[in-house]
């Protein structure tokens, strides 16, 4: 309810408040007027805001055009619960745009009831309710003939003539954001775009599960979320061609993106895996905590100092070929990919053009470029320590050019048949068993050019993925000595000293295995792997 004495730049409202830890919130109603036309959704004023920013979750507007809509408009007893906002301001310069005061009444104040004011100029952005926000905007729509009940709505007595008075709930965080209390922080709107998140994961996983994906864009404690996060934010890779505004973790054939915000996560897990306790594990809740993690595992990397895991992402998805390839195909079709949250629309001979790319090579499916990338990553653990430079990434990439010029990796091929593609007419990604870790065994062995295991390889792949694959030890000791991968020249070190940091590497692990042991029945909330997500799907046809 707003109060009497407002001002151009103010608006007051009549609140009961309370403190939860370090949250304050304020109960208060909105005209319904007032909540449609001033509370907002993060992505209508996100043109300029970081990839950070970018966080809210897709709305289903269908579900609130429709369903919840439905329910607003078709009359009975109705009631939404309150819609929870947090207060943004437009810059870290603006550092004061609320406050309050307490309510008296016959010279006595009246306890939780406060006059709270806004400035007219803060962000107000709804992160639970988004849904019946946006029902509450088409019903409103309706009420003032903006958008009128179609003929379908009139026959079932759809009627949109009353208003309502929206309960809501405002956040604030301590004092960040109060009038004076300015030189609290100087950086109020990053510190509160970080809490946002955070209440937001919570409200969300308390009252609907939260889908992997957004749990990758909304967690601030995981190494797994925190990487991946980063080199979007950094631009080191581009998101528009890492799918990260959908629910579905997996991509669907003609989708214009090469892959997939949760594929990133998973290559972050396997580069890390050596390092459970210290890295995958462990909350980093702090600033300082985060700052260190990723100065250690996203700069740098224990193994590879030299490459460390952001340049060997970029390397990999950007430098790489096919994966190159991939922004100047897209191009060539006459495809701009918007920034998302926004989807991109494709007309029917761009969506075949993609579809024929993606079937063309199984690098271009998120199941392949897991092989390549745990292959790759596998091999440069694999190799002695003076060989892991930025050197070895250009050998890389000529082992790996000539493999996909040489047709190694079309989807086509027989060596894939059985093992990772059906030998059906669609050539059908095979997602279950134990055939993509054969693959990756596979990958890894030609580029280190290496006949240790294959005999092993070629027996466990027949007898628990298919006996009808192909591989045999002529045809592998063919593809190592075409496709394996030419060392750089390098100086070795004293094999003393090399013995001691592998030293060091191993009772790390010990350690490892000894703390997990301890914490048997200790839960992980790490992100999981899902088969799932490596499903080639159909687009979904209106």
């Amino acid at each position: 309810m707003e109060l009497d004495n407002q001002s151009p730049e103010t608006i007051e409202y009549k609140a009961i408040s309370g403190e939860f830890g370090e949250v304050r919130y304020f109960i208060t109603t909105l005209e319904q007027s007032d909540a449609v036309e001033n509370i907002r959704f993060a992505d209508e004023i996100q043109g300029s805001w970081s990839f950070s920013e970018r966080v809210q979750r897709k709305l289903d507007e269908n579900r609130a055009n429709t369903e919840i809509f439905s329910y607003l408009a078709q009359g009975g007893i109705r009631f939404f619960n309150s819609i929870v906002v947090v207060l943004l301001p437009n810059s870290n310069d603006q550092r004061e745009f609320w406050d309050f005061s307490t309510v008296s009444s016959q010279g006595k104040t009246v306890e939780k009831w406060v006059n709270l004011k806004l400035y007219k100029n803060v962000a107000r952005i709804v992160i639970d309710g988004q849904h019946r926000l946006l029902s509450l905007r088409r019903y409103w729509n309706a009420h003032t003939g903006k958008e009128p009940l179609n003929s379908q709505q009139i026959k079932e007595n759809f009627s949109c003539s009353e208003t309502f008075d929206i309960p809501v709930v405002y956040l604030v965080f301590g004092n960040l954001g109060r009038v004076g209390h300015s030189d609290l922080s100087e950086t109020v709107r990053d510190e509160i775009i970080k809490a946002t998140r955070n209440i937001f994961t919570v409200i969300n996983k308390t009252a609907k599960s939260i889908d992997k994906q957004t749990q990758l864009l909304l967690d601030d404690s995981k190494i797994s979320a925190l990487i991946p996060r980063k080199l979007l934010e950094e631009g080191v890779l581009e998101d528009r061609f890492v799918k990260w505004s959908s629910t579905a973790r997996s991509l669907n054939q003609s989708e214009p993106y090469l892959t997939t915000l949760d594929l990133v996560s998973q290559c972050t897990i396997e580069l890390l895996k050596d390092y459970p306790k210290q890295a995958l594990k462990k909350s980093f809740n702090s600033p300082t905590e985060r700052n260190i993690a990723l100065e250690t595992y996203y700069e740098s990397h224990p193994k590879l100092p030299e490459i460390g895991t952001k340049e060997l992402l970029k390397w990999f998805f950007t430098e790489l070929q096919p994966f190159k390839d991939w922004v100047s195909q897209i191009s060539h079709v006459g495809i701009d990919i918007p920034i998302q949250p926004e989807q991109s629309r494709l007309n029917a001979s761009q969506k075949a053009s993609i579809k024929k790319l993606r079937d063309s090579s199984i690098l271009y499916t998120l199941l392949g470029q897991k092989i390549l990338f745990f292959a790759v990553s596998r091999f440069l653990l694999k190799i002695r320590i003076e060989y892991r430079i930025p050197a070895i990434l250009n050998a890389i990439s000529l082992s790996i050019t000539k493999m996909d010029k040489d047709g190694f990796f079309s989807r086509d091929q027989s060596h894939w048949s059985n093992v990772l593609v059906r030998p059906n007419q669609n050539l059908t990604i095979i997602t279950t068993g134990s055939g993509v870790e054969r693959c990756i065994d596979l990958v890894r062995m030609i580029l280190l050019d290496s006949s240790d295991g294959v005999r092993d390889l070629i027996k466990r792949t027949k007898d628990d993925v298919s006996n009808e694959v192909n591989w045999n030890e002529n045809l592998i000791s063919t593809w190592r000595k075409d496709f394996h991968v030419e060392l750089p020249k390098v100086d070795f070190i004293d094999e003393q000293i090399k013995e001691s940091s592998e030293s060091d590497d191993s009772f790390a692990e010990v350690r490892d295995l000894l703390d997990s042991s301890e914490e048997d029945e200790e839960e992980s909330d790490e992100i999981e792997d899902d088969e799932d997500i490596f499903k080639e799907t159909e687009e979904v046809k209106d």
